[in-house]
C-alpha cells in the first residue's frame, strides 16, 4: 500500500512524500517512489521532521495504534489503513489520543472512494431502488506462498478484519447500523494460510446482507468483488468479472491475475486517488474527514464480531464485542 500512496500522492496538487519510515527498506523505497523524500527507521524520527504535515500508517495492523500514538503526540493528521486496528482496546486507545491531540483522522476505508460503490451508494440514497432490503458483496483473490503476519490471524485478523471489513464497511455506509452477525468460515494451512467465511448480517433497518469473503493459495485465481444491492423498487448489481468499462490491449497483453492496487488501473483517479484526495482536503481544513475514527471503529467492530461468531457457531451483535 505505501507504493500505491506514493504515486498517488504524486499526482495530487500542492501534496509530496517528504519522508518514509521503515524498520528495513525505507532507503530502497524512498529510491523508488520518492526519490526526495528522507528515509527514517522509525516513526519517531519521521515524525519529528519538519517538513511532515500528515502521516500515512501502512503498518501491520496490530502495530497501527503505536505509530497513530505517535503521530498524534507531534500533532500530525492521520490517515490509517483499515482495518483500524487488531482489538477493541487499541482502538480505544486510538481513538482516545485522536481526540486528545484534535488532529484530523481519516480511516482508509477506500472502497467507500471507488466509482461503482459510490455510484451505487448515490442511487441508493436518491431512491432508486426505493427501500433497500436485500444485498449480497463478494471479495476475493488468490496469493502465492508465505504472507507473514497476515497468515497470523492474531495479528492480521485474518479473511474477516482484514479482507471483509471493507464490505462491512461498505454496507455499514449504504445501510445503517449492524444489528448482530452469523459467520461460519473455514480455512486450511499449505504455505501460506488460506480463508473462506460467509457471514449473514441483518441491520438495524431490517435490511439483510450476505458477505461472501476469501483468499486462497492459488495465485492465478484473480482478485475479484462483487455486489448486489435490492429494494422494493429496483436492484443495483455490480461484478468486475462481467462489468468491465476500461479495457487495454496490446502485443504484450496477457493473461495475468488482477491486481487491485497495481499500477494498470486504468483510471487515472481511481478509488485510492480519491481518498488521498478527499484526505489532503480534510487537512487543509476545507473538508470534514469523510471515514473519522468512529467510523473506523464501528466497521471493525462488525469484523470481530464476525470472527466471534464463526468461533461460537451463534449470532453475534456488534455492541457485545468488548469493550
Amino acid at each position: 500500500m505505501a507504493g500505491v500512496y506514493a504515486d498517488r500522492i504524486a499526482e495530487l496538487p500542492d501534496a509530496e512524500v517528504t519522508a518514509v519510515a521503515s524498520p528495513n527498506s525505507a532507503p530502497a523505497f524512498v529510491a523508488e517512489h520518492a526519490p526526495s523524500a528522507e528515509a527514517y527507521a522509525g516513526a519517531e524520527e519521521l515524525c519529528a521532521d519538519a517538513g511532515v504535515d500528515a502521516v500515512a500508517v501502512l503498518t501491520p495492523t496490530h502495530t497501527h495504534r503505536a505509530v497513530i500514538e505517535t503521530a498524534a503526540e507531534h500533532g500530525h493528521a492521520v490517515i490509517c489503513e483499515k482495518p483500524l486496528a487488531r482489538t477493541m482496546d487499541d482502538a480505544a486507545r486510538i481513538r482516545e489520543a485522536v481526540a486528545d491531540a484534535g488532529i484530523t483522522f481519516t480511516t482508509a476505508h477506500a472502497v467507500r472512494f471507488f466509482p461503482a460503490y459510490a455510484t451505487a451508494k448515490e442511487r441508493v440514497d436518491a431512491g432508486a431502488i426505493g427501500e433497500p432490503g436485500v444485498a449480497r458483496t463478494r471479495r476475493a483473490f488468490g496469493f502465492a506462498g508465505e504472507r507473514g503476519w497476515f497468515d497470523d490471524p492474531e495479528k492480521s485478523g485474518g479473511v474477516l478484519l482484514d479482507l471483509a471489513v471493507h464490505d462491512f464497511d461498505y454496507l455499514r455506509w449504504v445501510l445503517g447500523d449492524v444489528q448482530q452477525v452469523f459467520t461460519r468460515r473455514t480455512g486450511w494451512s499449505g504455505e501460506g494460510e488460506s480463508e473462506v467465511a460467509l457471514s449473514t448480517l441483518r441491520f438495524e433497518s431490517g435490511a439483510v446482507a450476505h458477505v461472501e469473503a476469501w483468499w486462497i493459495e492459488v495465485p492465478t485465481v484473480p482478485f475479484s468483488t462483487a455486489f448486489e444491492l435490492a429494494g422494493d423498487e429496483g436492484l443495483i448489481e455490480y461484478d468486475d468479472d462481467e462489468v468491465q468499462p476500461v479495457r487495454t490491449f496490446g502485443a504484450e497483453s496477457v493473461r495475468v491475475p488482477r491486481d487491485p492496487i497495481g499500477d494498470e488501473i486504468p483510471l487515472a483517479r481511481d478509488g485510492y486517488y480519491r481518498q488521498l484526495e478527499q484526505f489532503a482536503a480534510s487537512v487543509r481544513g476545507e473538508e470534514a474527514p469523510a471515514v473519522p475514527v468512529e467510523e473506523g471503529v464501528a466497521s471493525m467492530r462488525v469484523g470481530l464480531a464476525a470472527i466471534e461468531s464463526a468461533e461460537r457457531g451463534a449470532p453475534v451483535a456488534p455492541t457485545e464485542v468488548e469493550p
